[in-house]
């Protein structure tokens, strides 16, 4: 099953909105769902990765919203690629990927491999580089 660029879309608003993503990783992810972040580590199924994405348990956003904004976007069979710039707003200080205070914004530019099973997504790879503050993105 292809995974199309607008259902892409619909994934990344969600992703955006979603302050609890629970329901998020059911509708898009298997239950044993694996996600490799370069510098967060591997998250395996939904405990851990709702985790990092909603709290901060497993080393993940706590006081951080994440928001992707889709750049490049390929997709074939089973397989599907994006290029993304990712913006980070601090919603309280925080640690997450360097000191940061609240109302801070940093970026992110990422390339994310997704592998797909009967139209969930069942591993992610993730590759980032932090940009610089005078970089300019989206």
């Amino acid at each position: 099953m292809v995974f199309t660029q607008e259902q892409f879309k619909q994934y990344e608003s969600e992703f955006n909105n979603a302050t609890d993503k629970s329901a998020f990783f059911d509708k898009y992810y298997d239950p044993d769902a694996t996600f490799i972040h370069p510098y967060k580590g591997t998250f395996k199924g939904k405990e851990q990765l709702v985790g990092f994405w909603n709290s901060g348990k497993y080393s993940g956003h706590d006081g951080i919203h994440e928001i992707l904004h889709l750049k490049n976007f390929i997709s074939v069979e089973n397989k599907l690629a994006v290029e993304l710039d990712i913006e980070w707003r601090c919603l309280k200080d925080t640690n997450y990927l360097g000191a940061r205070k609240a109302g801070d914004v940093f970026w992110g530019y990422c390339a994310a491999f997704y592998d797909l099973r009967d139209g969930k997504i069942v591993k992610v790879s993730i590759y980032l580089n932090l940009a610089n503050s005078d970089d300019q993105t989206v």
